[in-house]
């Protein structure tokens, strides 16, 4: 089951790069979409995205927010997502990075 369905599931909003009809587009483009969207943007792709954030903010470019993480076992990031949404619920994320906690 793919990450978006089993949040959805959960009651977590979501909306994939596929589903968006953005598939092929940069990371650049990826977070502007997300941002023109008022989402965050998820991604495995730390590295990349934590550069681009930087970027953004040295022009002074804002973005909705960004929430990286490792790959891990379906469940386990069900579970971090679930304890980051209730963290999160009616918090702006307006230029904040979130590395997906660790859970005990």
């Amino acid at each position: 089951m793919p990450l978006a369905t089993a949040l959805a599931e959960h009651g977590i909003d979501c909306l994939t790069t596929r589903d968006a009809g953005n598939r092929g587009l940069s990371d650049e483009e990826q977070l502007m979409f997300a941002t023109q969207e008022q989402r965050s943007l998820v991604t495995f792709n730390c590295k990349d995205f934590l550069s681009l954030a930087t970027r953004w903010q040295e022009v002074g470019r804002s973005h909705t927010g960004m929430i990286l993480s490792k790959e891990l076992p379906l469940p386990e990031l069900i579970r971090r997502f679930r304890h980051l949404a209730i963290r999160c619920r009616d918090r702006n994320l307006r230029d904040i990075i979130i590395w997906l906690p660790v859970i005990r």
